[in-house]
């Protein structure tokens, strides 16, 4: 394996600053608000391909116990997605896909509550996110000002156990040179009756700094194809699967492939 380069270093970087750039911030570590607390509570702490949803409790208090009632409290969903970090960098370890839940109002005993609440991702589309960590946060914040920069919150976590799936492959050589087009044929397959896998996302790295330097995606029986034009600098060959569904794991392989490039 040749070493490391660092040439494809600021471009890489400035890719992943403009895709955090692109997408929902995580939430806010503000200050608690001076007189107010927030508790959070789901009703599993776990959940599973089948069992999606929880219930969200929570209370409102003054800092001396006396429950506020009939106030709004706002909450938030983060999926949770591991940041692409190679180089070791402070760079954020969670990327976050947050939506609103929007807001419940404390009774009369500081409670509140929001049921069947999916601790999933929501949107059609796949996210640009490529490595799940199969963790739902929840926040609930309750704001007395929005201009002070204080507020109450707390935060509860749940953990998604996905469905396992496996990856099958071929390669068309195991030593490469620059110039050569490494191609990987292969299938990607989980237990039947958890969801469709065409369209499945396939992805082939081929050096260190990159999640990815080529992509394609599965036919209907989850057969793949993927190529990549081998460079000088490159020296780590993995092909992994990034499925849509949160709750279908993808699945990866070290490729027995190496650069002789001179």
């Amino acid at each position: 394996m040749s070493p490391r380069s660092t040439a494809a270093r600021s471009t890489a970087v400035a890719v992943l600053l403009m895709a955090a750039s692109a997408v929902v911030l995580p939430p806010a570590h503000a200050a608690d608000g001076d007189e107010y607390v927030v508790t959070l509570d789901s009703s599993t702490a776990t959940t599973d391909y089948t069992h999606r949803t929880v219930d969200l409790t929570g209370t409102l208090t003054r800092t001396d116990g006396t429950p506020v009632a009939g106030a709004p409290v706002r909450l938030e969903e983060s999926v949770l997605f591991d940041t692409w970090n190679p180089w070791g960098d402070p760079i954020d370890p969670t990327e976050w896909e947050t939506r609103g839940l929007g807001t419940v109002h404390t009774d009369a005993e500081g409670h509140f509550t929001l049921e069947d609440v999916p601790a999933d991702r929501v949107e059609s589309t796949p996210s640009p996110y490529l490595f799940p960590r199969h963790e739902v946060m929840f926040r609930a914040v309750y704001d007395t000002d929005p201009t002070d920069f204080h507020m109450a919150f707390a935060d509860t976590t749940v953990k998604v156990r996905p469905v396992t799936s496996a990856l099958a492959y071929r390669v068309n050589k195991t030593t490469v040179r620059e110039g050569d087009t490494l191609v990987v044929k292969g299938r990607i397959s989980w237990p039947a009756g958890h969801g469709p896998i065409a369209g499945t996302r396939v992805f082939l790295r081929t050096y260190y700094e990159s999640s990815y330097n080529a992509r394609t995606t599965t036919d209907a029986r989850g057969n793949f194809t993927v190529r990549a034009r081998i460079r000088d600098y490159d020296n780590e060959f993995v092909i992994f699967s990034a499925p849509k569904d949160y709750y279908v794991a993808g699945a990866s392989k070290d490729l027995p492939v190496k650069n002789v490039t001179p």
